[in-house]
Protein backbone atom coordinates (compact mmCIF):
# COMPACT_ATOMS: atom_id res chain seq x y z
CA UNK A 1 0.00 0.00 0.00
CA UNK A 2 1.38 3.54 -0.89
CA UNK A 3 2.34 5.26 2.07
CA UNK A 4 1.63 8.97 2.98
CA UNK A 5 2.81 11.61 4.74
CA UNK A 6 -0.21 14.69 5.03
CA UNK A 7 1.03 17.82 5.13
CA UNK A 8 -0.95 21.30 5.79
CA UNK A 9 -0.67 22.90 2.28
CA UNK A 10 0.85 26.04 2.22
CA UNK A 11 -1.82 29.05 1.41
CA UNK A 12 0.51 30.98 -0.96
CA UNK A 13 -0.24 34.72 -1.63
CA UNK A 14 -3.30 34.67 1.43
CA UNK A 15 -3.29 36.84 3.99
CA UNK A 16 -5.67 37.01 6.97
CA UNK A 17 -5.89 39.77 9.80
CA UNK A 18 -8.78 41.84 12.05
CA UNK A 19 -9.19 45.53 12.08
CA UNK A 20 -11.37 46.91 13.85
CA UNK A 21 -13.91 49.82 13.08
CA UNK A 22 -15.61 52.29 15.91
CA UNK A 23 -19.34 51.67 16.55
CA UNK A 24 -19.52 48.63 14.11
CA UNK A 25 -16.80 45.73 15.76
CA UNK A 26 -14.32 43.74 14.49
CA UNK A 27 -13.42 42.61 10.77
CA UNK A 28 -11.84 39.97 9.38
CA UNK A 29 -9.99 40.48 6.47
CA UNK A 30 -8.72 38.39 3.75
CA UNK A 31 -6.37 39.36 1.36
CA UNK A 32 -5.39 37.07 -1.98
CA UNK A 33 -2.98 38.02 -4.39
CA UNK A 34 -1.67 36.72 -7.70
CA UNK A 35 0.90 34.47 -7.00
CA UNK A 36 3.28 36.11 -9.72
CA UNK A 37 3.29 40.27 -10.40
CA UNK A 38 5.62 41.55 -12.21
CA UNK A 39 7.68 44.30 -10.62
CA UNK A 40 6.79 48.04 -10.27
CA UNK A 41 3.00 46.96 -11.48
CA UNK A 42 0.25 47.80 -9.09
CA UNK A 43 -3.10 46.00 -9.39
CA UNK A 44 -6.93 46.55 -9.52
CA UNK A 45 -9.06 45.33 -6.29
CA UNK A 46 -11.99 43.01 -6.43
CA UNK A 47 -13.36 43.35 -3.02
CA UNK A 48 -16.40 41.52 -1.71
CA UNK A 49 -18.74 41.79 1.38
CA UNK A 50 -19.62 39.01 3.79
CA UNK A 51 -15.90 37.67 3.03
CA UNK A 52 -16.42 35.24 5.88
CA UNK A 53 -18.88 33.23 3.53
CA UNK A 54 -17.66 34.36 0.02
CA UNK A 55 -14.41 34.79 -0.48
CA UNK A 56 -12.95 31.65 -0.80
CA UNK A 57 -14.87 31.33 -3.64
CA UNK A 58 -13.94 34.94 -5.11
CA UNK A 59 -10.03 33.84 -4.53
CA UNK A 60 -10.32 30.92 -6.24
CA UNK A 61 -11.72 31.99 -9.11
CA UNK A 62 -9.40 35.22 -9.58
CA UNK A 63 -6.32 33.87 -8.03
CA UNK A 64 -6.46 30.11 -7.77
CA UNK A 65 -4.40 27.21 -8.89
CA UNK A 66 -6.56 27.07 -12.76
CA UNK A 67 -6.27 30.81 -12.47
CA UNK A 68 -2.72 30.75 -12.27
CA UNK A 69 -2.05 27.75 -14.94
CA UNK A 70 -3.97 29.44 -17.53
CA UNK A 71 -2.57 32.54 -17.09
CA UNK A 72 0.93 30.97 -17.31
CA UNK A 73 -0.66 30.20 -20.57
CA UNK A 74 -0.88 33.69 -21.57
CA UNK A 75 -4.79 33.38 -21.46
CA UNK A 76 -6.25 35.52 -18.36
CA UNK A 77 -10.43 35.31 -17.78
CA UNK A 78 -10.14 38.81 -16.50
CA UNK A 79 -6.40 40.83 -15.39
CA UNK A 80 -4.61 40.08 -12.27
CA UNK A 81 -6.44 41.63 -9.31
CA UNK A 82 -5.90 41.63 -5.54
CA UNK A 83 -8.80 39.82 -3.80
CA UNK A 84 -10.02 41.82 -0.60
CA UNK A 85 -12.44 39.67 1.60
CA UNK A 86 -14.44 42.18 4.53
CA UNK A 87 -16.20 39.79 6.59
CA UNK A 88 -16.88 38.85 10.41
CA UNK A 89 -15.21 36.54 12.99
CA UNK A 90 -16.07 33.35 13.08
CA UNK A 91 -15.99 33.48 17.09
CA UNK A 92 -18.48 36.16 17.20
CA UNK A 93 -21.22 33.10 15.60
CA UNK A 94 -23.86 33.19 12.61
CA UNK A 95 -26.23 35.36 14.65
CA UNK A 96 -23.77 38.11 15.27
CA UNK A 97 -23.03 38.10 11.49
CA UNK A 98 -26.45 38.52 10.59
CA UNK A 99 -27.07 40.93 12.29
CA UNK A 100 -23.80 43.24 12.24
CA UNK A 101 -24.55 43.23 8.47
CA UNK A 102 -27.85 44.25 8.49
CA UNK A 103 -26.65 47.18 10.17
CA UNK A 104 -23.53 47.70 7.78
CA UNK A 105 -25.58 47.23 4.25
CA UNK A 106 -28.29 49.44 4.69
CA UNK A 107 -29.07 52.62 4.85
CA UNK A 108 -32.08 54.67 7.14
CA UNK A 109 -34.59 51.49 7.25
CA UNK A 110 -37.30 50.74 9.67
CA UNK A 111 -37.87 47.73 8.30
CA UNK A 112 -41.47 47.85 8.76
CA UNK A 113 -42.23 47.16 5.77
CA UNK A 114 -43.27 43.49 4.40
CA UNK A 115 -39.53 42.88 3.29
CA UNK A 116 -37.99 44.37 6.39
CA UNK A 117 -40.09 42.19 8.47
CA UNK A 118 -39.33 39.05 6.60
CA UNK A 119 -35.31 40.16 7.07
CA UNK A 120 -36.14 40.64 10.78
CA UNK A 121 -38.07 37.16 11.37
CA UNK A 122 -35.67 35.76 9.40
CA UNK A 123 -32.77 36.72 11.74
CA UNK A 124 -35.05 36.82 14.85
CA UNK A 125 -35.17 33.14 14.43
CA UNK A 126 -31.48 32.41 14.98
CA UNK A 127 -31.48 35.19 18.27
CA UNK A 128 -34.67 32.50 19.31
CA UNK A 129 -32.95 29.47 18.81
CA UNK A 130 -29.76 31.02 20.67
CA UNK A 131 -31.84 31.98 23.13
CA UNK A 132 -31.69 36.05 22.66
CA UNK A 133 -34.76 36.53 21.30
CA UNK A 134 -35.06 40.27 22.60
CA UNK A 135 -31.75 41.23 20.60
CA UNK A 136 -32.53 44.28 18.33
CA UNK A 137 -32.44 44.03 14.42
CA UNK A 138 -31.32 47.20 12.80
CA UNK A 139 -30.27 48.83 9.70
CA UNK A 140 -28.68 52.81 9.14
CA UNK A 141 -24.58 51.55 8.93
CA UNK A 142 -24.34 51.52 5.25
CA UNK A 143 -22.69 55.31 5.26
CA UNK A 144 -20.33 54.24 7.71
CA UNK A 145 -19.34 50.63 6.32
CA UNK A 146 -18.83 52.28 3.13
CA UNK A 147 -17.05 55.15 4.54
CA UNK A 148 -14.53 52.43 6.22
CA UNK A 149 -13.98 50.53 2.95
CA UNK A 150 -13.59 53.78 0.55
CA UNK A 151 -11.38 56.08 3.14
CA UNK A 152 -9.21 53.30 5.84
CA UNK A 153 -9.40 49.94 4.77
CA UNK A 154 -8.38 50.11 1.03
CA UNK A 155 -5.76 53.07 1.70
CA UNK A 156 -4.34 51.41 4.20
CA UNK A 157 -4.03 47.99 2.67
CA UNK A 158 -2.11 49.94 -0.68
CA UNK A 159 0.70 50.95 2.16
CA UNK A 160 0.95 47.54 2.39
CA UNK A 161 0.45 45.72 -1.24
CA UNK A 162 0.62 46.63 -4.44
CA UNK A 163 -3.07 47.96 -5.14
CA UNK A 164 -3.24 51.17 -7.71
CA UNK A 165 -5.84 53.74 -5.84
CA UNK A 166 -6.64 54.83 -9.09
CA UNK A 167 -7.71 51.46 -10.82
CA UNK A 168 -11.41 50.42 -11.71
CA UNK A 169 -12.25 48.57 -8.86
CA UNK A 170 -15.03 45.50 -8.18
CA UNK A 171 -17.48 45.52 -5.80
CA UNK A 172 -19.34 41.91 -5.15
CA UNK A 173 -22.23 41.34 -3.12
CA UNK A 174 -25.13 38.63 -2.44
CA UNK A 175 -28.49 39.25 -0.82
CA UNK A 176 -28.33 41.74 2.07
CA UNK A 177 -24.74 42.23 0.49
CA UNK A 178 -26.16 43.00 -2.86
CA UNK A 179 -28.31 45.65 -1.45
CA UNK A 180 -24.85 47.05 -0.31
CA UNK A 181 -23.66 46.94 -4.08
CA UNK A 182 -26.73 48.39 -5.47
CA UNK A 183 -26.34 51.44 -3.48
CA UNK A 184 -22.71 52.10 -3.55
CA UNK A 185 -23.22 51.73 -7.45
CA UNK A 186 -25.01 54.94 -7.17
CA UNK A 187 -22.92 56.83 -4.66
CA UNK A 188 -21.06 59.33 -6.35
CA UNK A 189 -18.52 58.54 -3.30
CA UNK A 190 -17.74 55.03 -4.17
CA UNK A 191 -14.59 53.60 -4.86
CA UNK A 192 -16.27 50.84 -7.15
CA UNK A 193 -16.99 51.40 -11.28
CA UNK A 194 -17.30 47.23 -11.55
CA UNK A 195 -20.28 45.38 -9.99
CA UNK A 196 -21.03 41.80 -9.12
CA UNK A 197 -25.21 41.50 -7.63
CA UNK A 198 -26.47 38.82 -6.74
CA UNK A 199 -30.27 38.27 -5.78
CA UNK A 200 -30.27 41.49 -3.57
CA UNK A 201 -32.61 42.03 -0.65
CA UNK A 202 -34.07 44.49 1.26
CA UNK A 203 -34.03 48.27 2.17
CA UNK A 204 -36.58 51.20 2.80
CA UNK A 205 -38.96 51.01 0.10
CA UNK A 206 -37.62 53.20 -2.90
CA UNK A 207 -34.26 53.57 -1.89
CA UNK A 208 -32.18 52.38 -4.50
CA UNK A 209 -34.85 54.22 -6.99
CA UNK A 210 -33.56 57.41 -4.88
CA UNK A 211 -30.44 57.09 -4.74
CA UNK A 212 -30.21 56.39 -8.74
CA UNK A 213 -32.84 59.52 -8.92
CA UNK A 214 -30.30 61.53 -7.07
CA UNK A 215 -27.12 60.62 -8.79
CA UNK A 216 -29.08 61.18 -12.31
CA UNK A 217 -29.94 64.49 -11.04
CA UNK A 218 -26.45 65.63 -10.75
CA UNK A 219 -24.53 63.16 -13.70
CA UNK A 220 -24.76 63.10 -17.08
CA UNK A 221 -22.52 59.86 -17.33
CA UNK A 222 -22.16 56.71 -14.74
CA UNK A 223 -18.83 54.54 -15.96
CA UNK A 224 -19.77 51.52 -14.27
CA UNK A 225 -19.87 48.10 -15.61
CA UNK A 226 -22.60 46.06 -13.99
CA UNK A 227 -23.75 42.27 -13.67
CA UNK A 228 -27.04 41.91 -12.06
CA UNK A 229 -28.61 38.06 -11.58
CA UNK A 230 -31.09 36.04 -9.74
CA UNK A 231 -31.68 32.69 -9.62
CA UNK A 232 -34.82 30.79 -10.96
CA UNK A 233 -35.55 28.41 -8.10
CA UNK A 234 -35.67 31.36 -5.90
CA UNK A 235 -39.07 32.43 -7.22
CA UNK A 236 -40.29 28.81 -5.75
CA UNK A 237 -40.69 29.04 -2.14
CA UNK A 238 -42.69 31.95 -0.31
CA UNK A 239 -39.71 32.92 1.75
CA UNK A 240 -37.76 33.98 -1.63
CA UNK A 241 -41.04 35.41 -2.99
CA UNK A 242 -41.93 37.59 -0.17
CA UNK A 243 -37.90 38.83 -0.15
CA UNK A 244 -38.48 39.92 -3.58
CA UNK A 245 -35.45 38.81 -4.81
CA UNK A 246 -36.53 38.44 -8.39
CA UNK A 247 -38.47 42.21 -8.51
CA UNK A 248 -35.49 43.91 -7.27
CA UNK A 249 -32.94 42.27 -9.74
CA UNK A 250 -35.06 43.03 -11.97
CA UNK A 251 -36.03 46.32 -11.12
CA UNK A 252 -32.23 47.35 -10.53
CA UNK A 253 -31.89 46.03 -14.45
CA UNK A 254 -34.17 48.67 -15.64
CA UNK A 255 -33.54 51.30 -13.30
CA UNK A 256 -29.63 51.01 -14.97
CA UNK A 257 -31.14 50.46 -18.48
CA UNK A 258 -33.38 53.09 -18.81
CA UNK A 259 -30.43 56.36 -18.45
CA UNK A 260 -28.87 54.67 -21.43
CA UNK A 261 -25.61 55.61 -19.62
CA UNK A 262 -22.64 56.66 -22.42
CA UNK A 263 -20.27 54.94 -20.18
CA UNK A 264 -22.31 52.31 -18.57
CA UNK A 265 -22.82 48.38 -19.73
CA UNK A 266 -25.06 46.05 -18.34
CA UNK A 267 -25.75 42.48 -18.13
CA UNK A 268 -28.39 40.51 -16.28
CA UNK A 269 -29.05 37.31 -16.02
CA UNK A 270 -31.72 34.78 -14.49
CA UNK A 271 -29.31 30.97 -13.60
CA UNK A 272 -31.78 28.47 -14.34
CA UNK A 273 -31.30 25.99 -11.63
CA UNK A 274 -30.04 28.05 -8.74
CA UNK A 275 -31.15 29.14 -5.25
CA UNK A 276 -30.55 31.79 -3.12
CA UNK A 277 -27.12 29.69 -1.99
CA UNK A 278 -26.44 28.02 -5.27
CA UNK A 279 -26.27 30.89 -7.49
CA UNK A 280 -22.97 32.05 -5.74
CA UNK A 281 -20.27 30.47 -7.01
CA UNK A 282 -21.68 30.45 -11.13
CA UNK A 283 -22.53 34.07 -10.60
CA UNK A 284 -18.92 34.95 -9.15
CA UNK A 285 -17.52 33.32 -12.65
CA UNK A 286 -19.82 34.43 -14.57
CA UNK A 287 -20.43 38.43 -13.11
CA UNK A 288 -16.01 38.24 -13.25
CA UNK A 289 -15.77 37.79 -16.95
CA UNK A 290 -18.76 40.17 -17.63
CA UNK A 291 -17.59 42.87 -15.84
CA UNK A 292 -14.21 42.82 -16.95
CA UNK A 293 -15.70 42.03 -20.83
CA UNK A 294 -14.34 38.93 -21.14
CA UNK A 295 -17.28 37.03 -21.41
CA UNK A 296 -19.17 37.76 -24.65
CA UNK A 297 -17.06 35.18 -27.30
CA UNK A 298 -15.07 34.54 -24.65
CA UNK A 299 -12.83 32.13 -26.88
CA UNK A 300 -12.31 35.06 -29.31
CA UNK A 301 -11.20 37.38 -25.55
CA UNK A 302 -9.26 34.32 -23.86
CA UNK A 303 -6.87 33.86 -27.25
CA UNK A 304 -6.40 37.32 -27.79
CA UNK A 305 -5.42 38.28 -23.67
CA UNK A 306 -2.43 39.47 -23.30
CA UNK A 307 0.69 39.00 -20.45
CA UNK A 308 -0.90 41.84 -17.97
CA UNK A 309 1.17 44.89 -18.06
CA UNK A 310 0.99 48.17 -16.09
CA UNK A 311 -1.77 49.42 -18.40
CA UNK A 312 -3.94 46.33 -18.11
CA UNK A 313 -3.56 46.47 -14.56
CA UNK A 314 -5.21 50.01 -14.38
CA UNK A 315 -7.88 48.55 -17.18
CA UNK A 316 -8.72 50.90 -19.51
Amino acid sequence: MTRINPKPAPANGHDQFEVVLEGHGRYVIDVSLPRRIEPGVKLPVVLVVDGNYFFDSVQVAVNGLFAEATASLGRHFMPASIVIGVGYPKAEGTLSTLVRRNFDFYDSWDMEDAVGLTLREHIKAYAAAEGQPELEVRAGGYEGFMAFLRDDLVPALAEHYPIDLKARHTLIGFSSGGYFALRALYDPKSPFSRYVVGSAAGGAPGAIENAEAAYAADHTDLAADVFLCVGAAELEGAWGANARFASNMARAAELFARRQWPSGRLAFETMNNEDHHSIVPRAIAAGLRSVHGTRPAVGVAIQAARPLTAVDAKGK
